[in-house]
Formats: C-alpha cells, sequence, structure tokens
C-alpha cells in the first residue's frame, strides 16, 4: 500500500508482522538443517580447440535451477539441493551435450563440457511487425535497417525515402548524403554485388516488393567495404519461398478526369514467387510501374488511349518501370545458387520554367541575311492566340529534352556453408546503364535554333525570360558495362573470426555530350563544345579482417588494398602512375557492458575513386572541361564512437558521434592542354571539407497496438566546395571567381533533422503509419543585383527556412472473394507546408537574363519562387522585379492518394 496506515488500522498492519515473525522463529532449525543438505556445481564450457564458449546455458533439467557461463566459458551453480541430476548445456551455433552428475552435502562437484559447432537450420518467416530488437554486440559500425515492412506501411514511393528517414542521413534534391558526405560518395550493394555506374556515381533502384531488407551502414565501415567516404547500401532482394504466394498493389491519385487529379499518378506493383520446375528451386518476381505527370507537370501533350472510359494507357511526363527476377537453387541445406535479373527502365520529360507555353509565335522568311540564296526563318513576337497567318502553333515544353534510362544486371552468385562460421561466396555479374538525354529524338544536327535567338527581344516586359522557339540546347548519350567477379571466405577459429576476399572489375565506357549541338565546329564535328570519349579500364581489390574475442570485448580490424588503372588509351607522356595503388586500414572496439549495453569506437582511412568521367572527359579541344588521368582516390579519414542500449525487449536506443576530415574532393583549375597553347579548366584533387555530428535514435518495436522510431542528427558539414564544377563556366553556372579562404557550410548542411514514424492498428483489422519530418534551413548564398565580383565570405553564409513535413499511410484489412485484400489511403505534406526545395534552379540559357536573378530576387524581397529583372514600372528610375512563380523553388504540396492490395 502507498498510502500511511491511520491509528484505528495499526493493530491490522502489526498482528500479521508479529505473527510472521514467531513463525521465523520457530522454522529457524528446520531451515539451518534444510541448508546444509545443498552442494554447489561448477565447471567449464570449451569447444574441441579447448578454447571457452563465452555465455554458454547450463540447466538442471526438471528443475528451475541453471545458470550462464562468463566470457571464459565458466559457470558456478551454488546452494543446489542434494541428489542426482541430469545436467545439459545449450549455445547458438553449438550442439547440446548432457551428463548426470551427483550433487554431495558441503560440496562442489566438477562438470565440464566440451561442445562442437554445429549448423544452425533456420526457418524463414515472413515477418509482418512483430520483430525482435537485438543489440550488436560484436560490432563497431553504426547501421541503420529498412525491412520490407517499412517499405510497406510508410508512406514512401522507393527505398531511398525511406533511408532518409534515418539517423544521420540528409536527404536533398533527390541526392542521399551520409555524415556530411557528398551525393556521389555512397556506394550501392545488391545482394554482395557493387552497383554504381563508375561513370557518374549513381545506384540502382528497386522497386518496393522487390526489396527483403536495406542495411545503411553509415560508419564504421568494415574492410570488406572499398571505394565509398561516406557510407553503404546494402540491399537484399527476396527470394521465392515453398509455396506459391505474393500480393498486387494498385495507387493512383486520379478521381476520374484529369482535372479531379494531384499528379495524374498511377503505380502498379506486384511481387511473388514459389516453388519453380525442378525440387529444391524457387523463383521469385516483382514488377513495379509508375506513370505521373509529377507535381511539376509542363504542357506538352501526350497521346492517351482509353477503354470502357476509365481505363487509359500511354506515357506520362514521368515513367519508369522496374522488373526484378531471381531464381533460386537450395543444392543441399549448404549449398545455394542464384540467378538475378534486375532491369529498370526510364522516360522522363524535364520541366523548365522558362520552356513552358502554349501559343503561338510570329515567323518571317528572311532571305537577306544569308550570302548563300536562301531564306532563314526569324521567330518574332509571341501570342496566345493567332494574330494572322504568319503567327504559327508552337508548344515550348515539347521542345524540352528528355531523358531515357536503362538498366540491367545479370547475376550469378554462389553460397556453401562448410560447417558453422565457414562460409564462402562466389559472384559474377554484368551491368550495363544507358543514358539518352536529347530533343524529340533529334541527333545533333537536326537541332533547330542557334544561340541566343530564342527569346522575344522586342517584348521588353517579359520577352528576354520566355522561350518562343527553337530547340533546348542540349545532347548527350551515355553508356557503360561493367563486369564483375568477387567472393570472400569466412572462418571462425578459436575466439577469432577471419574474413577475406577481394573483387575484379573492367569497365567500358562510352560518353558524348554537347550544348548547342547543331553548331558545327572547326574540326568537322557537331556541338559547340562537343565532348566525346570511348575508355575502358580494369580495377581490383583485395582485404582481410578479422573479429576477435577477449574476455568479453571485441577487436574488429583489417586491411583493404585498392588498385585502379588509367586503361592504355591515354597516352603515357600525359600519365604519371598509370596504375594507382592505396591500402585502407580500419579497426574498431566494441566492448559489451552489460547484456543491455555495448559501447563501441571506430577508427577508419576510407578511399575513393573520382567518377571516371573526371579522368576521361575532355579528350577532344572543344570541350569546356578536361578530365586528368592522374587524379588520386579522395580520402576521408574518420572516427566514431557509438552506444546502443536496450531499454526493454520492446525499446531500443542507439548514440553515436563522428568526426570526418575528408581531403583530395575535386575541383577544377586552368591548365594548359598539351601540344595546344590554351589552357582550360581540368579536374585536380584540391578541395577539402570536414563533418562533425551526433545521432540519437530510439526505436520501439510493435507491441500493445503500436510501434515508432525517432530519429535526430545534429551535423555541421564545411568544406571548400560543395561541387566539383563550382569554378567551370558551365550550362545554368556562373563561374566562382574567387576559391574560399576557409571552410564553409556546404550546400546540404543541415544542422538540425529530426523524424517520427508512428505506427498503429492490431496487425489483423487496420494499420495506419505517420512520418513527421522536421529540418532546419539549408545553407545559402546571397547576390546583390549590383554585384561584380562576390566576397568569398558570403559563400553560403545565409540559411533558407527551416521545412516540415507530415505524411500518413493507411491499411484497411478484410477478407473478399476468398482473398486477402487491403484498402490503402496514402498522404503525403497533409499540411501543405511550402517548402523551399531548390532556390537557384537552372534558367540556362539565360539570354539576357541574370543567371542569379532568382538568388537576388530572395536576398532583396525575402521572397522566393523566382523573378527577373524588368523595365522600370514604378518610375524610381531602377528596373522592378517581374515574379515567375517557378514551381521548381518549392516542394512538392499535398497529395492523396488512393490504392487497393490483394495478397495470395
Amino acid at each position: 500500500m502507498s498510502g500511511q496506515p491511520g491509528r484505528h488500522g495499526l493493530l491490522t498492519v502489526l498482528a500479521p508482522t508479529v505473527a510472521l515473525l514467531l513463525g521465523l522463529f520457530s522454522l529457524g532449525p528446520m531451515t539451518a538443517s534444510a541448508q546444509a543438505q545443498t552442494g554447489s556445481i561448477m565447471g567449464k564450457i570449451t569447444d574441441e580447440s579447448g578454447v571457452g564458449v563465452p555465455y554458454a546455458n547450463v540447466i538442471l533439467k526438471g528443475t528451475q535451477l541453471g545458470g550462464r557461463a562468463n566470457a571464459e566459458g565458466k559457470f558456478t551453480i551454488l546452494k543446489v539441493p542434494v541428489g542426482t541430476y541430469t545436467m545439459a548445456t545449450k549455445m547458438m551455433g553449438y550442439g547440446s551435450a548432457e551428463k548426470p552428475i551427483q550433487v554431495n552435502a558441503n560440496q562442489t562437484t566438477m562438470v565440464d563440457f566440451q561442445i562442437s559447432e554445429q549448423a544452425v537450420k533456420m526457418q524463414v518467416l515472413d515477418v509482418k511487425g512483430d520483430v525482435k530488437i537485438a543489440i550488436r554486440k560484436k560490432d563497431s559500425s553504426t547501421k541503420q535497417i529498412v525491412t520490407a515492412e517499412d517499405l510497406r506501411s510508410l508512406p514512401v514511393d522507393n527505398y531511398k525515402e525511406a533511408i532518409g528517414l534515418k539517423a544521420g542521413v540528409i536527404s536533398q534534391g533527390g541526392e542521399l548524403h551520409f555524415r556530411g558526405g557528398r551525393g556521389d560518395e555512397v556506394l550501392t550493394i545488391v545482394n554482395g554485388i557493387a552497383s554504381r555506374n563508375p561513370l557518374r556515381a549513381e545506384g540502382v533502384d528497386l522497386g518496393l516488393l522487390a526489396v527483403s531488407s536495406s542495411e545503411q551502414v553509415l560508419g564504421g565501415m568494415d574492410a570488406q567495404y572499398g571505394n565509398a567516404l561516406s557510407g553503404v547500401i546494402n540491399l537484399t532482394t527476396r527470394e521465392g519461398g515453398d509455396k506459391f504466394g505474393g500480393e498486387i498493389r494498385y495507387f493512383t491519385d486520379r478521381y476520374g478526369e484529369a482535372d479531379k487529379s494531384f499528379n495524374n499518378f498511377e503505380r502498379l506493383s506486384t511481387g511473388f514467387g514459389g516453388p519453380f520446375l525442378f525440387p529444391k528451386t524457387n523463383y521469385f518476381i516483382s514488377f513495379e510501374g509508375t506513370y505521373s505527370d509529377t507535381y511539376l507537370r509542363n504542357v506538352s501533350a501526350h497521346q492517351e488511349h482509353r477503354f470502357l472510359d476509365f481505363i487509359r494507357l500511354g506515357n506520362r511526363q514521368s515513367n519508369s518501370a522496374k522488373l526484378s527476377s531471381k531464381l533460386t537453387f537450395k543444392l543441399t541445406p549448404n549449398e545455394k545458387l542464384n540467378f538475378e535479373i534486375i532491369k529498370n527502365r526510364s522516360l522522363d520529360g524535364e520541366f523548365q520554367n522558362r520552356w513552358n507555353r502554349q501559343g503561338w509565335v510570329q515567323v518571317r522568311q528572311d532571305s537577306t541575311a544569308p550570302t548563300d540564296g536562301n531564306v532563314t526563318q526569324r521567330y518574332g513576337a509571341w501570342s496566345y492566340f493567332q494574330v494572322d497567318s504568319t503567327y504559327v502553333p508552337m508548344n515550348t515544353a515539347e521542345h524540352l529534352p528528355v531523358t531515357n534510362e536503362d538498366y540491367l544486371q545479370t547475376a550469378v552468385t554462389w553460397k556453401h556453408t562448410l560447417g558453422v562460421g565457414t562460409i564462402y561466396n562466389l559472384r559474377a555479374s554484368r551491368q550495363t546503364w544507358k543514358t539518352s538525354r536529347d530533343v524529340l529524338d533529334r541527333m545533333p544536327w537536326e537541332y533547330q535554333q542557334l544561340p541566343n535567338n530564342y527569346y522575344d527581344p522586342q517584348n521588353r516586359l517579359d520577352g528576354p525570360y520566355y522561350v518562343t522557339n527553337g530547340d533546348f540546347p542540349f545532347y548527350e548519350n551515355k553508356r557503360t558495362t561493367t563486369y564483375t567477379l568477387n567472393g570472400d571466405f569466412s572462418k571462425k577459429i578459436g575466439s577469432h573470426n577471419f574474413m577475406a576476399g577481394g573483387d575484379i572489375n573492367y569497365n567500358d565506357f562510352g560518353f558524348l555530350r554537347t550544348n548547342y549541338p547543331n553548331i558545327l565546329t572547326g574540326t568537322g564535328l557537331y556541338g559547340a563544345d562537343r565532348d566525346e570519349f570511348r575508355a575502358y579500364n580494369p580495377e581490383g581489390a583485395a582485404f582481410v579482417q578479422d573479429r576477435w574475442e577477449y574476455e568479453g570485448m571485441v577487436l574488429n580490424a583489417g586491411v583493404r588494398y585498392d588498385e585502379f588503372s588509367v586503361g592504355n588509351q591515354i597516352a603515357s607522356s600525359e600519365i604519371l602512375n598509370r596504375v594507382k595503388t592505396q591500402i585502407s586500414p580500419r579497426i574498431g572496439i566494441a566492448y559489451p557492458i552489460s547484456d543491455r549495453d555495448v559501447m563501441s569506437f571506430h577508427y577508419g582511412r576510407l578511399f575513393q575513386v573520382p567518377d571516371r568521367q573526371y579522368i576521361y572527359q575532355g579528350r577532344l579541344v572543344s570541350a569546356t572541361a578536361r578530365g586528368n588521368p592522374n587524379l588520386e582516390p579522395q580520402t576521408t579519414i574518420s572516427y566514431q564512437l557509438g552506444v546502443q542500449h536496450l531499454f526493454s525487449k520492446d525499446i531500443y536506443g542507439q548514440f553515436g558521434v563522428y568526426f570526418k576530415d575528408i581531403f583530395g574532393l575535386l575541383t577544377t583549375v586552368d591548365q594548359e592542354i598539351p601540344g595546344f597553347a590554351i589552357t582550360v579548366p581540368t579536374y585536380v584533387n584540391a578541395d577539402y571539407a570536414s563533418s562533425r555530428g551526433m545521432e540519437v535514435t530510439l526505436i520501439k518495436r510493435f507491441s500493445h497496438g503500436f510501434a515508432g522510431e525517432i530519429n535526430y542528427t545534429y551535423g555541421n558539414s564545411t568544406g571548400t566546395a560543395s561541387d566539383p564544377n563550382r569554378a567551370l563556366s558551365t550550362a545554368g553556372n556562373l563561374r566562382d571567381q574567387f576559391k574560399p579562404t576557409s571552410e564553409q557550410p556546404l550546400k546540404w548542411d543541415q544542422r538540425h533533422n529530426i523524424s517520427a514514424t508512428l505506427s498503429l492498428g492490431n496487425e489483423k483489422d487496420w494499420r495506419t503509419s505517420f512520418v513527421y519530418q522536421f529540418g532546419s534551413g539549408f545553407p545559402y548564398t546571397p547576390h546583390a543585383r549590383e554585384e561584380r565580383r562576390q566576397n568569398p565570405e558570403d559563400i553560403n553564409s545565409r540559411r533558407l527556412p527551416s521545412v516540415s513535413t507530415l505524411s500518413m499511410q493507411g491499411e484497411r484489412f478484410f477478407r473478399a472473394w476468398g482473398q486477402n485484400l487491403t484498402l490503402y489511403v496514402q498522404g503525403t505534406n497533409l499540411l501543405d507546408a511550402e517548402n523551399i526545395s531548390e532556390l537557384d534552379p537552372d534558367i540556362w540559357p539565360e539570354g539576357q537574363i541574370n543567371p542569379r536573378s532568382y538568388v537576388i530576387y530572395y536576398s532583396e524581397t525575402g521572397r522566393a519562387g523566382g523573378a527577373f529583372l524588368t523595365q522600370d514600372q514604378n518610375g524610381d528610375g531602377r528596373e522592378d522585379w517581374y515574379p515567375v512563380h517557378d514551381p521548381r523553388v518549392f516542394q512538392q504540396g499535398r497529395t492523396i492518394r488512393a490504392g487497393l492490395g490483394v495478397q495470395f
């Protein structure tokens, strides 16, 4: 009882107490006699090599008595009643053992066990949310996990959005920044095979139903991970089970005609698998097709076919299809062979605010300009209706580039478990990335219009801003083929877990890019700044690492060796070292303080070979930037300290602090081209950066009707530049005239970031998941209209407003027609917050407009959305701002989708 008893209840309380004391005194001799009839048991549990097996369990069968061995395998059980027992020991990964023993009064019985390692047979379960939480007692790295169930229940469109909710990750403009690093410093691995385009770092995308799990390594990377400065995304795809099963899901935000839609969004996804034609063989196939006009909908026309008045087929502004298939042969319980094919295809139109009008443009035939007697077509005034017969229809959005991306991976993997702790893996793959970006499938010489003839010079109000004719002057065609062979071997010897492995890669590149593609240069090639190359290169790596367990402490140590060759296509006179090597040491310590607490520390020296386009591009004199075959790998030296704590069986916490020193980052300086008396910006290792921060994660698994997760990140990311092209004067970018004299905030430097998820439901009838995100403002560089030179101290010296979003997904489960069905409702940015996404989007080709107009407008007025300076409207003698309300400046507003799922 918590209250104090009153005087009238005093005897009631004391009476039982006095009776209990008298009873204890009377039982005293009997108790002492019983205590004399006990003994104790001591012993040690070892493996076949005589090394103690730490933390093994021992029990006396048929009783509640037992104990647990310490880190050396020794155990003691006290106050065991005299008698004969059967004693047993159990430990995960080892065979069980039993011995009959006799316990005598006031004596210690010695019992030793020797147990052998034994393969653990595990059953694959389809987890629906009841996930047990466990701390990683032997791991000195920092990891975040995204499960298949997370991807099903959270309001996300792809696995990268789910990763962006984790501590230590900043998502900006579709890029993921791990612990303050650049977006191209994250390596994506799919089933043990690196899947990142070496030409220009970009990871593979997978459909939501194709992913079994995603493990993000943000810090403390072991030696098996290389060529990544910031972190690793480790994806595992799903495999088929022993019974046929799967699901189909459909989402849309279109509720009738096009005017009753948010983004004209539709997504059809399916994933199914089961036993294949042969014994011990399974398959799994997933497909995800997404079709949307996006919130940046342009005015270009898309052909649509209707069936039954409500079924609509046809491409939209953004279209993607993702196919994944895996065939698994389980030859024996310890041998498994996988064949996998991943095929992605996307077709995306662009939005450019200056190229987004539909109307009429005046055309006249000019026979006076040319000297060869030909007639030149000239464009003049713009109108939203046909003024006379000299006006022709024009939809400028249809003359923007369309990006066509194609990815294909074929892979074979072999896994063989030789015994407990002894495993080897072999993997081979071929990957192909193809990207084209062009207007109306035209070749460079077929593009229309010449530079600076896109606008109406007679219209002094908005003529300098809006395009009236011509094709957007850009053409690109890239291709990469990569062949990979890798493998690893791991073995447990005593208290050591050794792992060794390596990989060999061969890359084949093709590259063509140009602005103003219809300009014929003096070399007889089309493209005013044509950049073209074909290159090949081999590269490889090897590593060895050990996990040593000693007296409860775990030491993770390893070293990695990487080798890279620029190939033979560049002359030896331009190369200092054709083959470059580096050695990367890693060391970490994990110390389990208790069964619920683990503290860890890690030091690593990480390298990453620059994207290959920065090595090979610029072989033609017309190129505006030149690659450098003498580039050295970029380097990060990282330190981290982490703590894990298990509050209860349902609640887990992770805390970490980190510091990274990054140097050898890419930038450009003017260098002379060998054999030519001209200089051109050339890529060099001259930029540097640093990042430090703190991360907190708190996870509650689903119990008592709810689950949740909170992630908080404090980060401080500074450096001399956010972009290797900072010093280039290229499309959409003014050349910075001065290199910063000290580190300044990088453009993704978000000091505070919080994400919280809450899932409610009963797992039988319904479930609702909420996601809230908050981030402090990103930095930006202010500019003034009269500015002639940029002050280096102003770079990223101001902050944009903070951003926040609230999203949700609701699910209602029921059965109909003998099937399990799910109704979905999904809402993003429910509060319709107007968050600034990109203050200064590309407005190239700028013509007579200052390319920094949007930033100058915001710096002067505090209003976002974009504007340009036009003629004086109020008579004060200064040009006035003409707002253009460019939607690219802001994030997507509120969207509501409905969906239906069928599980079978």
